[in-house]
């Protein structure tokens, strides 16, 4: 005698539903426009995210004050190394970029975070974001 059989049935099901759940994100072998236009878009997403300064100083600080926005674009944050969304910003020059970062912008905080960074930090992190500097 089965004390639970509806418990046994509904496990049952639900693995059945996993299963095909599952089977729906395997990739397909053709490869559509819209396809490549996604693989593109997570190839640049991925790049953002792995992308870092090589000079340790300035790694340092963009991992504690940038990265957590601008290598996944979060509230709209130009993403870093993205140089076609940094481009409008580059436009308004350096100084513009600094006085907007060390006063905060958008969803922006002043200073980004950096309450430590100088003037010459924020330069360099733009720059890096921008595309501009390694």
């Amino acid at each position: 005698m089965q004390i639970f059989p509806s418990f046994r049935l509904s496990q049952a099901l639900l693995t059945g539903l996993l299963l095909i759940a599952l089977s729906a994100c395997s990739p397909e072998a053709s490869n559509t426009d819209g396809q490549v236009a996604a693989n593109t878009a997570s190839a640049a997403n991925a790049s953002s995210r792995s992308r870092m300064p090589s000079d340790p100083a300035l790694k340092s600080l963009y991992i504690q004050s940038c990265y957590g926005c601008h290598s996944a674009g979060a509230a709209g944050a130009p993403r870093s190394g993205n140089r076609k969304q940094w481009a409008p910003r580059l436009q308004k020059g350096l100084e513009e970029l600094l006085a907007n970062t060390k006063s905060g912008i958008n969803s922006m905080p002043p200073s980004g975070m950096c309450v430590n960074c100088s003037d010459d930090d924020f330069r360099a992190l733009i720059l890096f974001l921008a595309g501009e500097a390694e």
